[in-house]
């Protein structure tokens, strides 16, 4: 039969259990005894009073150090008995100083919530893995899930510097006083009885043998071992965080990975829509003569002819508006001149003397200079004659 809490407190406060030795336990039709450890019997109350190992751990050694710190005040001689012990130590403290603990501890929840809330993100992240077919939300099932983790990420962090900051508060600072004193017996607290035997006398050294613990020793190492066991807690606390924090660390370095693969983007199906939708726009816009859908039959010549006229558009655009002349081109030079009708007399001549040189040309300078009579013949325009 295991104890119940309040019970098994009072034993470990009182020093009727020692940490460091097994716990003797009567079966229930009290034939048989089971030594079980201490450890094993705190995890049994963990899980009867659902709680976890750290909370218990503080809640046992407060409870220790609050009674030590009543029978230090109730007896002067255990007071002083113990403030001897530490002038060996050349401390300038009180025996209460001994006994000195935080009233609070690490929540250990804060670890397992963490735990749960990652086996959660990983599921998510195997779901997404399995049902490949719909994709359309892919990168935004991978952003929304990326965004878990970094939180995650973020309350783990908090969490490895609360365990950084309290691992060692419940390390006792003068751990080697207390070490001595559990060396030392109730018989060490006892030296300084009152002589005689008058009723007053017995009365006193009575009431300071009851108000000792018989194993007061005891007390003493189950103050160090708490303490010890509780910065064991810490550190396995922290070592799962870290571990927490390595996972989350990979997780976000593939979902990175993954995501910087694909893209935020549209649906496959939206993309060859919008590619369908473009091409039926530019032949609509460029080009009318296209053949109808509502044709029986479309000849292939049409087909070329329109193809043909897309091909010249685009070479009409690229071709150069100012062509140069290359050097060397042959070719006749004229010269303009704008001559008035006063001047018809001396536009006569030149005309004249114009056909006596074309006379010595062949055929077709004559078509050119019979032209240019007959310009000669507007008497009251401007005249435009050309000239070599």
């Amino acid at each position: 039969m295991y104890y119940e809490l309040p019970r098994f407190a009072e034993l470990v406060s009182n020093g009727d259990i020692n940490l460091s030795s097994s716990i003797p336990l009567k079966s229930m039709d009290h034939n048989m005894i089971h030594n079980i450890s201490f450890l094993d019997h705190c995890n049994h109350l963990c899980k009867k009073n659902k709680t976890n190992l750290l909370r218990l751990l503080s809640v046992l050694l407060q409870k220790l150090n609050g009674d030590m710190i009543m029978r230090v005040n109730k007896y002067p001689q255990l007071n002083s008995n113990i403030q001897s012990a530490i002038g060996e130590w050349s401390e300038n403290i009180v025996p209460m100083d001994l006994f000195r603990c935080p009233d609070s501890c690490y929540d250990s929840e804060n670890v397992v919530r963490l735990h749960s809330d990652v086996q959660g993100y990983d599921s998510e992240f195997s779901r997404l893995n399995e049902n490949t077919k719909d994709d359309s939300n892919l990168y935004e099932s991978l952003d929304s899930l990326k965004n878990n983790y970094h939180e995650c990420d973020e309350d783990l962090r908090n969490n490895l510097i609360q365990l950084d900051e309290r691992t060692n508060e419940y390390d006792p600072p003068y751990r080697k006083i207390l070490d001595d004193l559990s060396t030392r017996p109730k018989s060490f607290y006892m030296s300084d009885l009152l002589n005689g035997d008058s009723n007053i006398n017995n009365n006193v050294n009575m009431r300071l043998s009851k108000g000792i613990p018989e194993n007061i020793h005891v007390i003493f190492l189950n103050s160090v071992l708490l303490s010890t066991l509780i910065s064991k807690c810490m550190e396995g606390h922290k070592s799962e965080c870290m571990k927490l924090k390595e996972i989350l660390s990979k997780k976000n370095n593939e979902i990175e990975d993954i995501m910087g693969r694909i893209g935020p983007g549209v649906p496959l199906s939206d993309s060859i829509m919008n590619f369908i939708s473009g091409v039926k726009d530019f032949f609509d816009e460029n080009d009318t003569s296209l053949p109808s859908d509502d044709e029986e039959e479309v000849d292939e010549t049409t087909i070329a002819n329109v193809l043909d006229k897309i091909v010249n558009k685009k070479e009409a655009v690229n071709e150069d508006p100012n062509p140069k002349i290359e050097e060397g081109e042959e070719g006749d030079m004229y010269h303009l001149k704008i001559v008035n009708s006063d001047d018809e007399g001396n536009d006569e001549e030149d005309s004249n003397n114009n056909e006596d040189s074309n006379n010595n040309e062949d055929s077709n300078d004559e078509e050119d200079s019979n032209d240019n009579e007959d310009s000669n013949d507007n008497e009251d325009s401007d005249q435009i004659s050309f000239y070599d």
